[in-house]
This record gives C-alpha cells, sequence and structure tokens, in this order.
C-alpha cells in the first residue's frame, strides 16, 4: 500500500506522482492507495491519483479524504477515480 503525504499541491505533485507509482510498481498483488495522511491538497491531488488509475486499473484508493472524494464528484471524476472515505 502506497500512503499519500499529509500535503499535494501543484508544487510538490510530480514529485508525489512518481513517489506513487514507484511504490505500486513494487507490489504483485493488490494496488491500493490510502489517503488517510492527506490533510492539505488541491485538484492536482486528482491529477496524481488519475495518474495512478491510468497505470493500475485495479487500484484501490481507500480512507481518503470526505473534501477529496467531494472534489472528485465537482469535476465529474468520481467514475473514473475509485476513491472512499474512510467514512464509507
Amino acid at each position: 500500500m502506497f500512503v499519500l503525504p499529509p500535503t499535494i499541491t501543484h508544487q510538490n505533485a510530480l514529485k508525489i506522482r512518481e513517489e506513487g507509482l514507484s511504490a505500486l510498481s513494487k507490489k504483485t498483488d493488490e494496488h491500493v492507495v490510502s489517503g488517510s495522511n492527506l490533510k492539505q491538497f488541491d485538484s492536482t491531488a486528482l491529477s496524481v491519483l488519475m495518474a495512478y488509475v491510468r497505470a493500475y486499473p485495479d487500484l484501490k484508493i481507500i480512507e481518503a479524504p470526505k473534501k477529496l472524494v467531494s472534489l472528485s464528484k465537482v469535476y465529474g471524476l468520481e467514475t473514473l477515480i475509485p476513491i472512499s472515505s474512510s467514512s464509507e
């Protein structure tokens, strides 16, 4: 499982994308990303998650902040990004 950092903004999105893709490439079973540590983010977090989904179509994103789930709905990405919040 790859755990997202506390902050994802346009300033660190490329670094987080590469770190996540590298970590996920080492997994041979289930590809899972946890958003349990994510506290501060903007819409670039969604682009990072989309990169993960493109690379790993079986990806599951768990424990995401409710605000990130809502943001995915605002952008119409809820059917493309398999994301669930910690309370779902």
